[in-house]
Protein backbone atom coordinates (compact mmCIF):
# COMPACT_ATOMS: atom_id res chain seq x y z
CA UNK A 1 0.00 0.00 0.00
CA UNK A 2 1.84 3.26 -0.67
CA UNK A 3 2.70 5.19 1.83
CA UNK A 4 1.45 9.13 2.41
CA UNK A 5 2.79 11.81 3.66
CA UNK A 6 -0.06 14.76 3.92
CA UNK A 7 1.61 17.91 4.19
CA UNK A 8 -0.96 20.26 5.62
CA UNK A 9 -2.81 18.35 8.36
CA UNK A 10 -5.11 21.53 9.41
CA UNK A 11 -7.23 19.16 11.96
CA UNK A 12 -5.71 21.21 14.97
CA UNK A 13 -6.82 24.17 14.03
CA UNK A 14 -9.88 25.89 15.76
CA UNK A 15 -11.08 27.32 12.08
CA UNK A 16 -14.49 24.94 10.82
CA UNK A 17 -12.76 24.53 7.67
CA UNK A 18 -9.37 23.56 8.46
CA UNK A 19 -10.59 20.97 10.76
CA UNK A 20 -13.26 19.68 8.48
CA UNK A 21 -11.68 19.89 5.57
CA UNK A 22 -8.18 18.31 6.74
CA UNK A 23 -10.46 15.56 8.50
CA UNK A 24 -12.35 14.78 5.08
CA UNK A 25 -9.26 14.57 3.33
CA UNK A 26 -7.72 12.18 5.41
CA UNK A 27 -10.85 9.87 5.19
CA UNK A 28 -10.86 9.95 1.46
CA UNK A 29 -6.80 9.43 1.29
CA UNK A 30 -7.09 6.71 4.50
CA UNK A 31 -9.65 4.27 1.64
CA UNK A 32 -6.95 4.07 -0.47
CA UNK A 33 -3.44 4.75 0.59
CA UNK A 34 -1.24 4.41 3.80
CA UNK A 35 -1.38 8.03 5.76
CA UNK A 36 1.76 7.14 7.36
CA UNK A 37 2.10 10.78 8.48
CA UNK A 38 1.76 14.08 8.43
CA UNK A 39 3.18 17.77 8.34
CA UNK A 40 0.62 20.53 10.42
CA UNK A 41 -0.57 23.47 9.16
CA UNK A 42 0.94 24.96 12.19
CA UNK A 43 4.62 24.70 10.54
CA UNK A 44 3.47 26.80 7.68
CA UNK A 45 3.04 29.57 10.55
CA UNK A 46 7.55 31.00 11.45
CA UNK A 47 5.81 32.38 15.03
CA UNK A 48 3.63 29.62 15.84
CA UNK A 49 5.55 26.61 15.16
CA UNK A 50 8.31 27.35 17.66
CA UNK A 51 10.97 26.77 14.77
CA UNK A 52 12.38 28.13 11.30
CA UNK A 53 15.14 30.39 11.61
CA UNK A 54 18.50 28.76 11.13
CA UNK A 55 22.34 30.64 11.06
CA UNK A 56 21.11 31.95 15.05
CA UNK A 57 23.68 32.76 17.92
CA UNK A 58 21.39 30.53 20.09
CA UNK A 59 21.78 26.70 19.84
CA UNK A 60 19.44 24.83 17.60
CA UNK A 61 17.56 23.95 20.79
CA UNK A 62 16.61 27.23 21.67
CA UNK A 63 14.68 28.19 18.32
CA UNK A 64 11.45 28.37 20.31
CA UNK A 65 13.57 31.21 22.05
CA UNK A 66 13.84 32.72 18.66
CA UNK A 67 10.56 32.82 17.40
CA UNK A 68 9.19 34.10 20.88
CA UNK A 69 11.51 37.29 20.33
CA UNK A 70 11.07 37.81 16.96
CA UNK A 71 7.04 37.32 17.73
CA UNK A 72 7.65 40.08 20.46
CA UNK A 73 10.03 42.19 18.32
CA UNK A 74 7.76 45.10 18.07
CA UNK A 75 6.55 45.18 21.81
CA UNK A 76 10.13 45.73 23.57
CA UNK A 77 13.35 47.88 21.74
CA UNK A 78 15.80 45.59 23.18
CA UNK A 79 14.00 42.51 21.22
CA UNK A 80 14.21 44.23 17.94
CA UNK A 81 17.82 45.55 18.41
CA UNK A 82 18.28 41.22 19.12
CA UNK A 83 16.67 40.41 15.97
CA UNK A 84 18.50 43.18 14.00
CA UNK A 85 21.83 41.58 15.43
CA UNK A 86 20.55 37.84 14.31
CA UNK A 87 19.80 38.59 10.88
CA UNK A 88 22.97 40.78 10.59
CA UNK A 89 25.02 38.07 11.63
CA UNK A 90 22.69 35.32 9.18
CA UNK A 91 19.75 34.29 10.48
CA UNK A 92 17.37 33.55 8.22
CA UNK A 93 14.09 31.40 7.97
CA UNK A 94 14.82 27.96 6.54
CA UNK A 95 11.97 28.36 4.25
CA UNK A 96 13.16 30.62 1.61
CA UNK A 97 10.86 32.39 -1.75
CA UNK A 98 13.15 29.68 -4.07
CA UNK A 99 11.89 26.17 -3.23
CA UNK A 100 14.98 24.80 -4.51
CA UNK A 101 17.20 27.08 -1.72
CA UNK A 102 14.57 25.94 0.88
CA UNK A 103 15.65 21.99 -0.30
CA UNK A 104 19.06 23.40 0.51
CA UNK A 105 18.11 24.72 3.64
CA UNK A 106 16.60 21.21 4.51
CA UNK A 107 19.68 19.68 3.74
CA UNK A 108 21.97 21.55 5.30
CA UNK A 109 20.24 21.87 8.68
CA UNK A 110 18.60 18.63 9.07
CA UNK A 111 21.15 16.98 11.50
CA UNK A 112 21.32 20.05 13.80
CA UNK A 113 17.41 21.39 14.29
CA UNK A 114 15.22 18.36 15.51
CA UNK A 115 12.34 19.51 13.91
CA UNK A 116 14.11 20.28 10.28
CA UNK A 117 15.23 16.76 10.46
CA UNK A 118 11.76 15.48 11.45
CA UNK A 119 10.26 16.96 8.28
CA UNK A 120 13.09 15.09 5.95
CA UNK A 121 12.79 12.23 7.54
CA UNK A 122 8.67 12.28 6.96
CA UNK A 123 9.50 13.30 3.76
CA UNK A 124 12.42 10.32 2.83
CA UNK A 125 9.95 7.41 4.35
CA UNK A 126 6.95 8.71 2.26
CA UNK A 127 6.04 7.05 -1.20
CA UNK A 128 4.25 9.89 -1.68
CA UNK A 129 3.78 13.64 -0.35
CA UNK A 130 0.52 14.98 -1.18
CA UNK A 131 0.61 18.62 -0.82
CA UNK A 132 -2.78 19.83 0.58
CA UNK A 133 -3.34 23.13 -1.17
CA UNK A 134 -6.30 23.95 0.65
CA UNK A 135 -7.20 28.22 0.71
CA UNK A 136 -3.50 28.89 1.00
CA UNK A 137 -1.98 28.88 -2.42
CA UNK A 138 -2.53 32.54 -2.80
CA UNK A 139 0.37 34.09 -4.57
CA UNK A 140 0.48 37.71 -2.35
CA UNK A 141 2.87 40.21 -1.80
CA UNK A 142 4.95 39.70 1.05
CA UNK A 143 5.00 36.11 -0.65
CA UNK A 144 2.90 33.71 1.83
CA UNK A 145 5.06 31.41 4.42
CA UNK A 146 2.67 29.40 3.72
CA UNK A 147 3.07 29.25 -0.13
CA UNK A 148 6.59 28.95 0.52
CA UNK A 149 6.75 25.73 2.86
CA UNK A 150 4.12 24.07 0.36
CA UNK A 151 6.56 24.30 -2.91
CA UNK A 152 9.86 23.66 -0.57
CA UNK A 153 7.92 20.56 0.69
CA UNK A 154 7.16 19.88 -2.99
CA UNK A 155 10.59 20.63 -4.24
CA UNK A 156 11.64 17.98 -1.39
CA UNK A 157 9.82 15.21 -2.70
CA UNK A 158 10.89 15.80 -5.88
CA UNK A 159 14.63 15.88 -4.66
CA UNK A 160 14.06 12.56 -3.29
CA UNK A 161 12.46 10.55 -6.26
CA UNK A 162 9.09 10.97 -4.48
CA UNK A 163 5.63 10.74 -6.44
CA UNK A 164 4.13 14.31 -5.44
CA UNK A 165 0.66 16.02 -6.08
CA UNK A 166 -0.50 18.98 -5.09
CA UNK A 167 -4.36 18.38 -3.99
CA UNK A 168 -7.44 19.82 -2.54
CA UNK A 169 -6.39 23.74 -3.21
CA UNK A 170 -6.98 26.41 -4.78
CA UNK A 171 -4.26 28.85 -6.80
CA UNK A 172 -4.93 32.13 -6.99
CA UNK A 173 -3.30 35.72 -7.05
CA UNK A 174 -4.31 38.17 -4.13
CA UNK A 175 -7.25 40.30 -4.86
CA UNK A 176 -5.67 42.73 -2.59
CA UNK A 177 -1.99 43.30 -3.61
CA UNK A 178 -1.57 41.78 -7.26
CA UNK A 179 0.21 38.79 -8.34
CA UNK A 180 3.94 38.33 -7.52
CA UNK A 181 5.25 37.02 -10.45
CA UNK A 182 8.79 35.66 -8.64
CA UNK A 183 6.34 33.44 -6.59
CA UNK A 184 4.49 32.51 -9.74
CA UNK A 185 7.62 31.98 -11.41
CA UNK A 186 8.95 29.10 -8.68
CA UNK A 187 5.34 27.66 -8.83
CA UNK A 188 5.34 27.09 -12.01
CA UNK A 189 8.27 25.60 -12.09
CA UNK A 190 8.12 23.39 -9.22
CA UNK A 191 4.24 22.18 -9.69
CA UNK A 192 5.01 21.58 -13.27
CA UNK A 193 7.79 18.82 -12.11
CA UNK A 194 5.03 16.99 -9.86
CA UNK A 195 3.09 14.28 -11.09
CA UNK A 196 -0.67 16.14 -10.20
CA UNK A 197 -1.96 19.64 -9.69
CA UNK A 198 -5.34 19.04 -8.34
CA UNK A 199 -7.49 21.90 -7.89
CA UNK A 200 -10.67 21.88 -6.17
CA UNK A 201 -12.44 24.66 -8.40
CA UNK A 202 -13.02 25.98 -11.94
CA UNK A 203 -11.31 29.28 -11.47
CA UNK A 204 -7.96 27.65 -9.99
CA UNK A 205 -8.38 24.87 -12.93
CA UNK A 206 -8.09 27.89 -15.41
CA UNK A 207 -5.48 29.54 -14.13
CA UNK A 208 -3.04 26.96 -13.87
CA UNK A 209 -3.24 25.81 -17.01
CA UNK A 210 -3.25 29.31 -18.50
CA UNK A 211 0.36 29.86 -16.50
CA UNK A 212 1.24 26.40 -15.64
CA UNK A 213 0.78 24.75 -19.29
CA UNK A 214 3.22 21.78 -18.52
CA UNK A 215 1.40 21.10 -15.25
CA UNK A 216 -0.75 18.11 -15.69
CA UNK A 217 -3.67 19.38 -13.83
CA UNK A 218 -7.14 18.41 -13.08
CA UNK A 219 -10.67 19.35 -11.02
CA UNK A 220 -11.70 17.25 -7.77
CA UNK A 221 -14.31 19.13 -5.65
CA UNK A 222 -13.20 19.92 -2.04
CA UNK A 223 -13.08 17.07 0.21
CA UNK A 224 -15.29 18.50 2.81
CA UNK A 225 -18.38 17.75 0.00
CA UNK A 226 -18.08 13.80 1.01
CA UNK A 227 -19.29 15.01 4.64
CA UNK A 228 -22.96 14.88 2.87
CA UNK A 229 -23.74 11.51 4.38
CA UNK A 230 -22.95 12.98 7.61
CA UNK A 231 -24.74 16.08 7.12
CA UNK A 232 -27.56 15.61 4.91
CA UNK A 233 -30.11 14.01 7.66
CA UNK A 234 -28.25 16.33 10.87
CA UNK A 235 -31.22 17.85 12.13
CA UNK A 236 -32.29 15.62 14.51
CA UNK A 237 -28.61 15.63 15.94
CA UNK A 238 -29.27 19.09 17.14
CA UNK A 239 -30.11 19.93 20.44
CA UNK A 240 -33.57 22.29 20.66
CA UNK A 241 -32.16 23.96 23.53
CA UNK A 242 -28.56 25.59 22.34
CA UNK A 243 -27.16 25.66 25.82
CA UNK A 244 -26.62 21.72 24.99
CA UNK A 245 -23.78 22.64 22.36
CA UNK A 246 -21.99 25.52 24.59
CA UNK A 247 -17.88 23.93 25.01
CA UNK A 248 -15.88 24.19 27.57
CA UNK A 249 -15.63 27.00 29.28
CA UNK A 250 -18.95 27.89 28.84
CA UNK A 251 -19.89 31.63 28.24
CA UNK A 252 -22.75 32.33 30.94
CA UNK A 253 -23.71 35.49 28.75
CA UNK A 254 -24.45 33.43 25.91
CA UNK A 255 -26.90 30.57 27.60
CA UNK A 256 -30.22 31.01 26.74
CA UNK A 257 -30.26 32.70 23.00
CA UNK A 258 -29.65 29.52 21.07
CA UNK A 259 -33.34 28.18 20.08
CA UNK A 260 -32.55 25.26 17.91
CA UNK A 261 -36.80 24.29 17.67
CA UNK A 262 -37.68 26.67 15.15
CA UNK A 263 -36.24 28.22 12.01
CA UNK A 264 -33.11 31.02 12.42
CA UNK A 265 -30.47 32.53 10.07
CA UNK A 266 -26.81 32.46 10.24
CA UNK A 267 -24.27 34.79 9.41
CA UNK A 268 -20.74 33.82 10.04
CA UNK A 269 -17.66 36.10 9.12
CA UNK A 270 -14.58 36.61 6.59
CA UNK A 271 -11.05 36.54 6.19
CA UNK A 272 -11.11 39.98 4.82
CA UNK A 273 -13.67 41.39 7.83
CA UNK A 274 -10.97 39.61 10.31
CA UNK A 275 -7.97 41.82 8.69
CA UNK A 276 -9.92 44.76 10.11
CA UNK A 277 -12.02 43.71 13.21
CA UNK A 278 -12.53 47.15 14.43
CA UNK A 279 -14.15 48.16 11.50
CA UNK A 280 -15.64 44.98 11.13
CA UNK A 281 -18.09 45.01 14.21
CA UNK A 282 -20.19 48.27 12.88
CA UNK A 283 -20.93 47.12 9.60
CA UNK A 284 -21.34 43.22 10.65
CA UNK A 285 -23.73 44.88 13.63
CA UNK A 286 -25.76 46.88 11.09
CA UNK A 287 -25.83 44.02 8.58
CA UNK A 288 -27.14 41.94 11.83
CA UNK A 289 -29.94 44.24 12.67
CA UNK A 290 -31.11 44.74 8.68
CA UNK A 291 -31.30 40.55 8.53
CA UNK A 292 -33.41 40.48 12.01
CA UNK A 293 -36.19 42.04 10.19
CA UNK A 294 -36.87 39.29 8.03
CA UNK A 295 -38.81 37.70 10.87
CA UNK A 296 -36.38 34.60 11.85
CA UNK A 297 -33.71 34.50 15.26
CA UNK A 298 -30.49 35.12 13.53
CA UNK A 299 -27.87 33.60 15.12
CA UNK A 300 -23.90 34.27 14.56
CA UNK A 301 -21.06 31.49 13.83
CA UNK A 302 -17.77 32.47 14.88
CA UNK A 303 -16.30 29.74 12.08
CA UNK A 304 -12.67 31.01 12.45
CA UNK A 305 -10.67 32.57 15.25
CA UNK A 306 -10.09 35.29 13.14
CA UNK A 307 -14.19 35.78 13.41
CA UNK A 308 -14.11 36.77 17.01
CA UNK A 309 -14.89 40.15 16.47
CA UNK A 310 -18.70 38.65 15.87
CA UNK A 311 -18.24 38.54 19.91
CA UNK A 312 -18.69 41.84 20.44
CA UNK A 313 -21.46 41.82 17.71
CA UNK A 314 -23.58 39.03 19.63
CA UNK A 315 -23.06 40.72 22.93
CA UNK A 316 -24.33 44.11 22.13
CA UNK A 317 -27.25 43.00 20.02
CA UNK A 318 -27.65 40.11 22.85
CA UNK A 319 -28.46 37.53 20.01
CA UNK A 320 -27.12 34.06 20.10
CA UNK A 321 -23.41 32.99 19.85
CA UNK A 322 -22.51 29.64 18.07
CA UNK A 323 -18.24 29.70 19.22
CA UNK A 324 -15.42 28.64 16.94
CA UNK A 325 -14.46 25.57 19.23
CA UNK A 326 -18.29 24.24 18.97
CA UNK A 327 -17.60 20.39 17.61
CA UNK A 328 -17.19 20.86 13.58
CA UNK A 329 -19.87 18.12 13.29
CA UNK A 330 -22.72 20.02 15.12
CA UNK A 331 -21.26 23.17 13.66
CA UNK A 332 -21.81 21.76 10.55
CA UNK A 333 -25.11 20.79 11.51
CA UNK A 334 -26.06 24.09 12.54
CA UNK A 335 -25.24 25.41 9.20
CA UNK A 336 -26.74 22.97 6.78
CA UNK A 337 -30.05 23.40 8.96
CA UNK A 338 -30.43 27.27 8.81
CA UNK A 339 -32.41 29.00 6.62
CA UNK A 340 -29.85 30.95 5.67
CA UNK A 341 -26.58 31.71 5.55
CA UNK A 342 -24.08 34.41 5.10
CA UNK A 343 -20.71 34.26 5.50
CA UNK A 344 -17.68 34.79 3.90
CA UNK A 345 -16.06 31.31 4.61
CA UNK A 346 -15.64 28.80 2.41
CA UNK A 347 -15.55 25.71 4.36
CA UNK A 348 -18.73 26.56 6.33
CA UNK A 349 -20.46 27.50 3.17
CA UNK A 350 -19.85 23.61 2.21
CA UNK A 351 -21.38 22.59 5.16
CA UNK A 352 -24.16 24.95 4.89
CA UNK A 353 -24.82 23.83 1.45
CA UNK A 354 -24.74 20.00 2.55
CA UNK A 355 -27.87 20.49 4.05
CA UNK A 356 -29.53 22.59 1.61
CA UNK A 357 -29.17 25.86 3.25
CA UNK A 358 -29.21 29.06 0.52
CA UNK A 359 -25.96 30.79 1.10
CA UNK A 360 -24.82 34.75 0.26
CA UNK A 361 -21.60 35.48 -0.32
CA UNK A 362 -19.19 37.80 1.32
CA UNK A 363 -15.99 38.72 0.14
CA UNK A 364 -12.82 37.03 1.01
CA UNK A 365 -9.47 36.80 -0.01
CA UNK A 366 -8.77 35.34 -3.60
CA UNK A 367 -11.35 33.87 -5.47
CA UNK A 368 -12.60 31.18 -3.52
CA UNK A 369 -16.49 32.62 -2.99
CA UNK A 370 -16.80 32.98 -6.45
CA UNK A 371 -15.26 29.78 -7.02
CA UNK A 372 -17.67 28.01 -4.63
CA UNK A 373 -21.21 29.20 -5.90
CA UNK A 374 -19.62 28.06 -9.98
CA UNK A 375 -19.04 24.79 -8.39
CA UNK A 376 -22.40 24.81 -6.75
CA UNK A 377 -24.44 25.79 -9.42
CA UNK A 378 -26.26 28.98 -8.12
CA UNK A 379 -28.35 30.71 -11.34
CA UNK A 380 -27.31 33.93 -10.00
CA UNK A 381 -23.57 34.44 -8.70
CA UNK A 382 -22.73 37.78 -6.79
CA UNK A 383 -20.11 38.03 -4.05
CA UNK A 384 -20.91 41.02 -1.96
CA UNK A 385 -18.08 43.22 -0.65
CA UNK A 386 -17.20 42.28 3.41
CA UNK A 387 -18.36 45.62 4.18
CA UNK A 388 -21.52 46.07 2.36
CA UNK A 389 -23.22 49.77 2.07
CA UNK A 390 -26.42 50.46 2.78
CA UNK A 391 -27.95 49.89 -0.91
CA UNK A 392 -25.90 46.67 -1.04
CA UNK A 393 -26.96 45.06 2.48
CA UNK A 394 -30.66 46.13 0.81
CA UNK A 395 -29.59 44.27 -2.42
CA UNK A 396 -28.54 41.13 0.19
CA UNK A 397 -32.01 41.52 1.76
CA UNK A 398 -33.81 41.20 -1.14
CA UNK A 399 -31.63 38.08 -2.44
CA UNK A 400 -32.29 36.79 1.29
CA UNK A 401 -36.09 37.56 0.93
CA UNK A 402 -36.14 35.49 -2.54
CA UNK A 403 -34.55 32.91 -1.31
CA UNK A 404 -36.54 32.08 1.70
CA UNK A 405 -39.62 32.55 -0.79
CA UNK A 406 -38.61 28.94 -2.50
CA UNK A 407 -38.03 27.08 0.60
CA UNK A 408 -37.59 23.37 -0.02
CA UNK A 409 -37.39 23.60 -3.90
CA UNK A 410 -34.73 25.92 -3.73
CA UNK A 411 -33.09 23.47 -0.64
CA UNK A 412 -33.69 20.44 -2.78
CA UNK A 413 -31.65 21.60 -5.86
CA UNK A 414 -29.15 22.83 -3.41
CA UNK A 415 -29.05 19.21 -2.05
CA UNK A 416 -28.60 17.49 -5.41
CA UNK A 417 -25.91 19.54 -5.94
CA UNK A 418 -23.73 19.01 -3.41
CA UNK A 419 -24.46 15.25 -3.97
CA UNK A 420 -23.03 15.44 -7.27
CA UNK A 421 -19.74 17.22 -5.44
CA UNK A 422 -20.02 14.66 -3.01
CA UNK A 423 -19.57 11.75 -5.53
CA UNK A 424 -16.58 13.59 -7.30
CA UNK A 425 -14.67 14.58 -4.25
CA UNK A 426 -14.74 10.92 -2.97
CA UNK A 427 -12.63 9.98 -6.61
CA UNK A 428 -9.60 11.78 -5.32
CA UNK A 429 -8.02 8.56 -4.75
CA UNK A 430 -8.42 7.45 -7.97
CA UNK A 431 -7.80 10.74 -9.54
CA UNK A 432 -4.44 10.59 -7.25
CA UNK A 433 -3.38 6.70 -8.53
CA UNK A 434 -3.82 8.34 -12.32
CA UNK A 435 -2.03 10.65 -11.49
CA UNK A 436 1.23 8.71 -10.17
CA UNK A 437 0.76 5.81 -12.34
CA UNK A 438 3.97 4.66 -14.09
CA UNK A 439 5.25 8.23 -14.02
CA UNK A 440 8.00 9.79 -12.14
CA UNK A 441 8.50 13.40 -11.00
CA UNK A 442 9.56 15.20 -14.07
Amino acid sequence: MTNVLLVGDNSSYQNWGGRGGSIALLQILSERFRVGDTIPGSAFQLDSAGFGYVGTLLPPGYGWLFAMLRASRHKKRIYEYYIRLEELFGAKDFIAHDPVETVANILRYKDTHREIGEIYEKAQNADLLVIHGEGDFVLATPPRREVLFLLGMAELGLHLHKKVVFANGLVSDCPTTGRNHATLEFARRTLSRCNGVIVRDYQSLDYVKKEMPAAECSLVPDSLFSWYPYIEKSASQIPANGDFIMPFPENKQNLGRLDFSKPYICIGGSALAAKDKTAAVPHFARLLEKVQGLGYPVYLTENCGGDVFLRTVAAEAGVGFVPVNTSVFMGGAILANARLFISGRYHPTILASLGGTPCIFLGSSAHKMLSLQTLLEYDYVREFPVFPSSGEIDEILELAREYLRQGEALRATIRAVAGKRCREAKRLPDVITEHIKDTEPR
